[in-house]
């Protein structure tokens, strides 16, 4: 996955952008949106390169609305180019089952356990 984003350009953006698990508000609905509220200003960017289904099996959707999955989380980038960042890592929060691993090391991280399957 690969978040393109233009960040604002500023001694603030680069400091968070050192770091890892950085919070942000994953918005999933057609497409696929992330926003930083630490940076000044807000920003927000589109994740390309991703696969609703997978996304599913790892971060269970919410109820109704606009987006199906409306989640704070935590990512880690790496920059690729001006604009686009390679998703190292994100975790989505779900107020029913808490944290949910989407991606460790740049691979979808291994299917969630939810509920209980018979």
């Amino acid at each position: 996955m690969k978040l393109n984003i233009d960040f604002p350009e500023n001694m603030i953006t680069d400091a968070l952008l050192e770091h890892a698990r950085i919070p942000c508000l994953c918005k999933v609905s057609s497409a696929f949106e992330i926003s930083f509220s630490d940076t000044v200003p807000e920003s927000s960017g589109v994740v390309s390169d991703w696969d609703r289904s997978e996304l599913d099996l790892r971060a269970p959707a919410g109820a109704g609305g606009q987006y199906t999955h409306y989640s704070n989380g935590l990512i880690t980038l790496e920059k690729v180019a001006k604009g686009i960042y390679r998703i190292v890592d994100l975790e989505m929060f779900n107020r029913c089952v808490g944290w949910c691993a989407v991606l460790k090391d740049g691979e979808y991280a291994p299917p969630g356990k939810f509920w209980d399957e018979v």
